[in-house]
């Protein structure tokens, strides 16, 4: 399989003065860069790393409220983790997160109490005093835990709650790096896919999970390499095994996770449907990806079954689902196109403003790809599986809650759509239009300026 990309021909001497010589610096800046590709890899690394440290690092240290995203339980799992327990189906939240919740308050929530430091009983916490983050495999509260450990062995801080925050520096770096890897391994040069990475890397919605104690904060990094994955094993670089475990682990880091794998194996039909793949090998992958995350998450629901030690109090909220209710929220379903707004805390209205065009981005590289490369394009298949998944992404995932819990609805949220999100990137990081280079210069560049003014 070629791993060219065929770029749509741009006309320079029909371009403004500025836009043509914007036009013509990538591919001079690629050039350079892929002369000297191991000072680039190094340079990329320190790059990413600082822009997760400046985007990261002021939320996650702040005295205001914790995140409304359910950070209160996701605290008292880390801390469960941190003593080597799991945080099973029944399991009480533990002191300390009930007093995290209490003395900083959730943001947007409520305040601060003056209860601060007294013990809190049960019928005064949400669910009883339940935790619900028994929902979720116990892999990223492990791993979080771990890593904070080291974060307060080196003095950074004494505070769980802040040192597990600063592991998404990590998180993020890594989830970064990855996309940075797909794009090229795509075929795309340097500058796009490190512009692309900057831009998604200050969004608002990628630091509300990296900043805070969230399994979400993963969602980048395993999205891109449950791609890689799928790219490899089209070339025949991999074996099957390893498409396997592309599509059952993410579901073992959370579950919505099997999104990349789902939507992988749309891009390996759409391959073979255009014949740049043997039909039977794009058959045969689909089939693994889409069984694969199938059994993934059913292995994990029943593994949580089995760790049950009672039955919590449930949601009190909300209407008892049902496919009438499925058929109803149609506009919910639309929330895993790539948005990049949005936070559990104040976002800089240059942010706000700055980093809009990447979204506009990511849906018209992915919108034009499709319309517009030719049929033996290799990233025409990316292109019409990007699309699907900012279709359907959010209703694939609501129907599979559906079907296996047996009445639970799910509403779309961007957090769901994340590890798309290399999916969705991958048409832009593989061109050079002018009009990309500028809008990432300037989603980037507000990025990373917006930020760095909260210091």
């Amino acid at each position: 399989m070629s791993t060219a990309v065929a770029d749509p021909d741009v006309d320079r001497d029909r371009l403004p003065r500025p836009l043509a010589v914007t036009a013509a610096l990538p591919a001079r800046i690629d050039a350079w860069l892929d002369a000297r590709r191991g000072l680039t890899w190094a340079l990329t690394v320190a790059l990413l790393a600082l822009v997760a440290i400046i985007a990261v690092v002021p939320p996650a240290t702040s005295p205001a409220g914790i995140s409304p995203i359910d950070e209160y339980v996701y605290t008292d799992a880390v801390d469960k983790a941190d003593r080597g327990e799991l945080t099973n189906t029944g399991d009480m939240t533990d002191e300390y997160s009930r007093q995290v919740m209490v003395c900083r308050g959730v943001t947007g929530l409520t305040p601060a109490s003056r209860a601060c430091g007294a013990d809190q009983p049960d019928a005064s916490l949400p669910l009883g005093g339940f935790t619900s983050a028994d929902v979720h495999p116990p892999t990223y509260f492990f791993l979080t835990a771990w890593v904070a450990k080291v974060v307060r062995a080196v003095g950074l801080t004494d505070d769980l709650l802040i040192s597990a925050r600063l592991v998404g520096v990590l998180w993020l770096t890594l989830g970064l790096l990855a996309v940075v890897a797909l794009g090229r391994a795509w075929g795309a040069g340097w500058l796009l896919p490190v512009l692309t990475a900057v831009a998604i890397g200050t969004s608002p919605l990628l630091v509300s999970v990296s900043a805070f104690i969230s399994p979400d904060a993963l969602g980048l990094l395993v999205g891109a390499l449950s791609l890689l994955a799928i790219t490899y094993w089209m070339r025949e670089r991999l074996p099957t095994a390893v498409l396997v475990l592309a599509a059952v682990l993410p579901a073992f880091v959370k579950v919505p996770f099997v999104l990349a794998p789902l939507f992988g194996a749309v891009l390996l039909l759409v391959a073979g449907v255009i014949q740049q793949i043997p039909w039977r090998r794009a058959l045969t992958g689909a089939v693994v990806l889409v069984a694969g995350a199938g059994a993934g998450s059913i292995l994990w629901q029943e593994l949580r079954g089995l760790l049950a030690v009672a039955v919590p109090i449930p949601h009190p909220d909300g209407p008892p689902a049902s496919l009438k209710i499925f058929f109803q929220s149609f506009g919910y379903y639309m929330q895993s196109i790539p948005t990049t707004t949005g936070a559990p805390f104040p976002v800089p209205a240059l942010l706000a403003v700055g980093i809009l065009p990447l979204a506009w981005l990511l849906i018209s590289a992915a919108l034009g790809g499709m319309m517009f490369r030719r049929r033996n394009d290799p990233l025409l298949p990316v292109c019409w599986a990007g699309i699907a998944g900012m279709a359907l992404g959010s209703m694939v995932l609501s129907l599979m809650v559906l079907v296996a819990s047996g009445g639970a609805w799910l509403g779309g949220t961007p957090r769901y759509g994340l590890a798309l999100l290399p999916l969705f990137a991958l048409p832009l990081m593989c061109t050079r239009h002018a009009v990309a280079v500028l809008g990432l210069l300037a989603s980037a560049g507000a990025g990373v300026l917006a930020h760095a003014m909260l210091w």
